[in-house]
């Protein structure tokens, strides 16, 4: 009977030393430390290796879920758009150029360098070249005269719209200077004192400065 009674007593003790060393404890079961998820499917990424404290706060910053990404970047373009619409006097939900203005918020502060070409330098009319490429998917010729030549003249500035060309004489009597229109007398450029900047056609330098704009047609190349 005894040996019968030591049996039992070594089982159980078994039992209970494999109950309490399993990694799904009865501890651990109503109250999970760490969740892991489901790989991405699609567009959809889900939430992995989440650790998990009692009562459902969480120990550390987890990958967001299906959907935040996209509305992450919505609101950066809102506070983007927002900053470029109180520099021009616009309604942001009236701005639906996203893509000019995340253009002239990658360039915007780039110094200029005559004949330069790229972030380390870039002058007026290779910025508008670049500009025009990338945004309107359009093949600009590369001098600031040239541009000008190959423009439909605007007269009037009361009829210039988003992305007509803006030229000025800032060196004697020849096209010296090109920038863009974006809207309310307001056109983006690469200013030989300050790189690419937002100036206003009012301005008295520039006013006194302006030489004509023009259009360009936009044929929408393939972007691949």
């Amino acid at each position: 009977m005894r040996i019968y009674l030591n049996t039992c007593v070594t089982a159980c003790s078994a039992l209970l030393l494999a109950l309490t060393t399993s990694c799904n404890s009865s501890e651990q079961l109503l109250s999970p430390t760490t969740y892991y998820g489901t790989k991405k499917q699609g567009n959809i990424t889900f939430i992995e290796d989440v650790a998990i404290k009692p009562g459902g706060g969480r120990s550390k910053l987890e990958t967001v879920a299906g959907g935040s990404e996209i509305e992450a970047t919505q609101a950066i373009n809102n506070v983007m758009l927002s900053k470029y619409a109180s520099m021009l006097g616009l309604i942001p939900e009236k701005m639906s150029n996203h893509i000019l203005y995340e253009f002239i918020e990658e360039w915007y502060g780039v110094k200029y360098r005559y004949g330069g070409t790229n972030k380390s330098g870039i002058d007026c009319s290779a910025f508008a070249q670049k500009l025009y490429d990338q945004v309107f998917g359009t093949d600009l010729v590369r001098t600031a005269r040239d541009q000008f030549h190959s423009c439909l003249m605007v007269w009037d500035t009361d009829n210039l719209k988003e992305g007509d060309l803006v030229f000025f004489k800032t060196r004697g009597r020849r096209i010296s200077h090109v920038g863009v229109y974006l809207a309310n007398n307001f056109f983006v450029h690469a200013s030989s004192s300050q790189g690419v900047m937002i100036s206003n056609l009012a301005d008295n330098y520039w006013s006194t400065k302006f030489a004509g704009a023009g259009k360009i047609q936009k044929e929408k190349k393939d972007m691949l």
